[in-house]
């Protein structure tokens, strides 16, 4: 799947929740999800996101992203390959209202 998001799909800091949309690059298939959280560690922002299909699903899985480049039309997001890392950043997103397990 591709790493970059158009910054306009309703990413407001002002919501709650905001959609954004992933292409996959093997399908070109469009698919959308919804950020739950974000923190910033370190300096480098991070976003909970849920595929916006499964948002009413209590037992579907998230996944985590974090921000390694911008540009004007786009914000690029990655997965996060270091297991230290994800550890620390997934017991930021910790709280009453969801579980990340790690």
């Amino acid at each position: 799947m591709a790493d970059e998001f158009d910054k306009n799909d309703d990413m407001d800091d002002d919501e709650e929740m905001s959609v954004i949309t992933m292409t996959d690059d093997e399908t070109g298939e469009e698919i959308e999800f919804v950020v739950i959280d974000r923190k910033n560690c370190n300096g480098t922002e991070y976003i909970l996101v849920i595929e916006s299909k499964n948002i009413d699903d209590d037992e579907a899985e998230a996944a985590i992203l974090k921000v390694v480049g911008e540009s004007e039309e786009d914000i690029t997001y990655s997965v996060i390959n270091d297991d230290d890392e994800f550890d620390a950043v997934a017991a930021l997103f910790n709280s009453d209202e969801y579980e990340v397990e790690y």
